[in-house]
């Protein structure tokens, strides 16, 4: 009986094994020899494209992760809002004398994604982010005539997307995002003399449809790319 576990668990151990390797001819990966676990490092831009409260906006940042096999990958990202839209509901939420009221924001968080046939030039794939951060209510002190911000809220962000990627060469990438993100935790309020709960944020403004451009550089594998051919 112990002798069929054991050959049952050498067979299994074997099995997940095999999930990460590769033979020499198709190698994949750069470091250490291909009788080991190996991964490539790969990092660059990225610009998302989406309607915050009604405003078409930008969110920039960056990504970087490494590539556990040809097919899955696994890293992290931070991007900023730099077009916020502005808000005139200041005397609604309690700063009738504030103006010039902006949206901030900034998030950061984990990817993880699964590409098809990541060896050809074209190619595509699923990814999903989750992340945490902050939206922020800017606006000008009337005495002060600074900036500051007057609400704020944590919040969480999840984000699944299907991709589209182009491999330009053996060390670039350019990808082509679309997805949804979904913000959750939206918790911020102003209450009024008359006892009413105002919401500074709604999650409904910052749920929407999401469309990023990446691009990736690091040692991606010996195929040829767009830029080889």
């Amino acid at each position: 009986m112990r002798i069929k576990v054991a050959i049952a668990l050498v067979i299994l151990c074997y099995s997940g094994l095999s999930v990460f390797a590769q033979y020499k001819s198709d190698r994949y990966h750069e470091f250490g020899s291909e009788k080991h676990l190996q991964f490539k490092i790969y990092g660059g831009p990225i610009i998302s494209l989406l309607n915050v409260e009604q405003h078409f906006s930008l969110d920039f940042g960056a990504t970087a992760g490494i590539m556990l096999t040809s097919k899955f990958f696994m890293g992290i990202y931070g991007q900023k809002l730099i077009s916020g839209p502005q808000r005139t509901d200041l005397a609604v939420i309690g700063y009738p004398t504030y103006s010039g009221g902006e949206i901030k924001m900034m998030h950061a968080g984990g990817i993880m994604g699964l590409m098809s046939k990541p060896e050809k030039a074209l190619h595509w794939g699923v990814s999903g982010t989750a992340g945490i951060g902050r939206i922020d209510l800017y606006a000008k002190d009337p005495v002060s005539l600074r900036n500051i911000d007057i609400y704020n809220d944590r919040v969480i962000l999840l984000i699944p997307r299907v991709f589209f990627e182009a491999n330009m060469t053996s060390w670039f990438k350019a990808n082509l995002n679309a997805g949804f993100r979904l913000v959750a935790k939206v918790n911020a309020h102003y209450v009024n003399p008359l006892k009413e709960e105002i919401p500074i944020f709604k999650s409904s403004d910052y749920s929407k449809p999401e469309f990023s451009i990446s691009l990736l550089f690091g040692n991606f594998g010996i195929y040829r790319g767009l830029l080889s051919r």
